[in-house]
């Protein structure tokens, strides 16, 4: 599940079940959260089993109920844009959680804020929190009510855009899909004469930065890549658009199976990858990069596809298909003007020498299909 996906489905929850975020699941979390925090300069933090801003009940108000995870959202207090990146940088960990069937809610006021004040180190400034975790097995009637109504919103929004690029009429309609502090929207985007959208806000309120920086995060993922600037007025200019296809090889060694890691240049534990070449097909991409980059021949899998999309560089998203795919034959040996070393690992080990999040969520996925081939 992609994050525009999880866009579409993310509903705030009110009440979890008692059942503990998974190991795997917190490990992801947590690796997904140090990236952002590395990109961002925020400070977000992961609290599990830890109830206590949610258990008095003259803070919840009775409105959260089996709250024992959260997400801290804080950072320097001396940053003038720490509210906006704390929604903005917190609705892509949000959606991640969703993409990854967890529940979230993001909260403002309604919690126990001197619980979460410990977290915090000297100079740093807690904006909000949210809520995580296992979520009902059904929706409630409130939650149903509001999905609806945005699914609407998000469709009537898109139908009245004004003529432009299509990738404007996408970041609106998922926009409006944007959760915000008693459901405002205190914001408005516009297309500009120079073919960049602008952000202004609308009103005010003690949550208006960290609502247009959920709203921005998704416009941008709705228009497939692209830059804001931060602040009231900000600008987005479109991204350009790369492809790549790669695989998640694997081997079956000993009655188990072992998967083929790439570590690259850069340092970082990934798959074999490449950009898409000519009019070459996705599954002669990710054959060709296999070759190139590990020296074996494969048999790819195209049952299984699974697309990443990030941003390699400013200005620039980026697609990345995986298959799965079996070695045939060739020679193994690295390519040495990417790949600096290759290793087979069963998947626990594999899992956790992944660097990226992202590529974690490829190897579940992976594991998942081929089990349950």
């Amino acid at each position: 599940m992609t994050l525009l996906d999880a866009v579409s489905i993310r509903t705030s929850l009110r009440s979890y079940r008692p059942e503990p975020i998974s190991t795997v699941q917190q490990q992801q979390l947590e690796k997904t959260i140090s990236q952002l925090n590395a990109s961002s300069g925020l400070r977000i933090q992961l609290a599990c089993g830890r109830p206590e801003p949610f258990r008095s009940f003259s803070k919840s108000y009775g409105m959260l109920t089996g709250v024992t995870n959260y997400l801290i959202f804080a950072g320097p207090g001396s940053d003038p844009d720490l509210e906006e990146k704390c929604g903005y940088y917190g609705e892509e960990l949000i959606l991640t959680a969703v993409s990854m069937g967890l529940g979230t809610c993001w909260v403002g006021g309604t919690y126990d804020k001197k619980s979460c004040l410990c977290h915090l180190a000297e100079g740093e400034r807690l904006v909000c929190v949210a809520a995580v975790g296992s979520p009902p097995e059904k929706l409630g009637l409130r939650e149903q009510v509001i999905r609806r109504a945005a699914r609407g919103l998000g469709r009537k929004i898109a139908a009245e855009t004004p003529e432009g690029p299509a990738w404007y009429a996408a970041g609106m309609a998922a926009a409006a899909l944007a959760p915000s502090a008693l459901n405002r929207r205190g914001y408005r985007f516009s297309l500009l004469p120079d073919g960049t959208a602008q952000a202004r806000l609308e009103g005010d309120g003690p949550f208006a930065l960290v609502d247009l920086g959920i709203a921005k995060r998704h416009f941008a993922l709705g228009a497939h890549g692209g830059e804001w600037t931060w602040g009231d007025g900000g600008v987005f200019r479109k991204a350009a658009e790369e492809k790549s296809c790669g695989a998640v090889i694997w081997r079956a060694e000993g009655g188990a199976r072992q998967y083929l890691l790439a570590r690259h240049n850069g340092g970082h534990w990934s798959f074999p990858k490449g950009h898409v070449e000519g009019d070459e097909t996705e599954r002669e991409t990710a054959a060709r990069e296999i070759l190139e980059e590990t020296g074996l021949t494969a048999d790819i899998d195209t049952g299984f596809r699974h697309v990443v999309t990030y941003s390699p560089k400013p200005g620039v998203i980026k697609d990345v298909i995986f298959f799965t795919a079996t070695p045939t034959g060739g020679r193994e040996h690295p390519q040495e003007s990417e790949i600096a070393d290759l290793g087979w690992f069963p998947f626990r080990e594999a899992r956790e020498r992944t660097t990226y999040a992202s590529d974690e969520e490829v190897l579940l996925a992976a594991e998942t299909y081929l089990n349950q081939k």
